[in-house]
């Protein structure tokens, strides 16, 4: 334990360029840390450290030992992080990621159950594009995540499938397609369409269903504005012309009040059925019981989405 403060120390010197600063951050003297850095200076026979224009600085030979010092640290606290997860669910901090464009459907009711049945167990949930998810479970930076099935699975990640309901399709009152009737999907291509960024086999069904009206994947993906802020594309529905393809969740209080409408096009590959969604974590790092606890409750979640849309078709 010694050892592992006398890192720490090394690291605060060298992120606050001062003696002081660096005792304050860890709860200590900055004498301690002065007489921890000279033993270590001792020991290697080597100035880690000197003075430039008043500031404390590493020498090359201290970055050397700073760069390892500093991974040392991060994966000691990772992995004390880890143990208070994987004991119980009275501690520790869950890092979720999640795909905006299911965070909110996903996992909205079961962290509130969550936090409510444990109310000392800590949660972050950090918004990952489709393309980041896998360097960020890899670099620890999240514990498990949330999303659209990926075009492809990588053999480093567990993946667990999840069943998730289509987007729909929408556009504001007044629109002057909603006076058409049954519209085509030439009709949308004078407008502008909206929606978050989705992975090519998303696309590829609508392809499937219009092979004479695109000329393949980036001709389609064209077609789209996409972004990760649905509350900006949100915004942009409410005051343009533009028709949106997004989860009903995000705008259903915009459908409650008569703002927006929703619309049908012909041939639409999702006017019904279902999507496929996953959740992923990293395959040598097994998950700690609060994040499979979390998982159920997702997958109870939508199992009784499921249901409750199968009781209303049949109705």
């Amino acid at each position: 334990m010694d050892t592992f403060m006398h890192l720490r120390q090394l690291v605060a010197l060298a992120e606050t360029g001062n003696f002081r600063k660096a005792g304050d951050s860890l709860g200590i003297s900055h004498s301690a840390v002065s007489q921890t850095i000279k033993r270590l200076e001792e020991s290697y026979g080597l100035a880690l450290f000197e003075r430039i224009k008043g500031k404390t600085v590493p020498t090359a030979f201290g970055e050397r030992l700073v760069m390892s010092a500093r991974a040392a640290v991060n994966e000691m606290d990772a992995a004390q992080r880890d143990l208070k997860l994987m004991k119980n669910f009275s501690g520790g901090r869950l890092v979720i990621g999640a795909d905006p464009s299911v965070s909110e459907s996903l996992l909205s009711i079961p962290m509130i159950k969550m936090m409510n049945r444990y109310p000392s167990l800590q949660f972050t949930v950090r918004h990952c594009s489709r393309s980041r998810f896998e360097k960020r479970l890899s670099q620890h930076e999240i514990d498990l995540y949330f999303g659209l099935q990926p075009d492809r699975e990588v053999d480093d990640l567990n993946y667990r499938k999840l069943t998730l309901q289509p987007p729909g399709m929408f556009c504001r009152q007044g629109h002057e397609l909603l006076a058409k009737g049954p519209l085509q999907i030439l009709d949308l291509r004078d407008n502008t369409v909206i929606g978050g960024d989705v992975p090519d086999w998303f696309l590829s069904r609508i392809l499937d269903a219009y092979p004479d009206e695109f000329d393949g994947l980036r001709d389609l993906r064209a077609t789209f504005l996409t972004s990760q802020d649905f509350g900006l594309l949100r915004q942009i529905l409410l005051q343009t012309n533009a028709i949106a393809v997004l989860p009903e969740f995000i705008v259903w209080h915009e459908l409650e009040a008569g703002l927006i409408r929703p619309i049908k096009v012909d041939r639409w590959p999702f006017a019904s059925g279902t999507i496929s969604g996953v959740a992923a974590w990293l395959r040598e790092r097994p998950l700690p019981p609060s994040a499979l606890r979390l998982l159920t409750e997702v997958e109870q979640l939508l199992q009784q989405s499921a249901r409750q849309n199968e009781s209303g078709d049949r109705h």
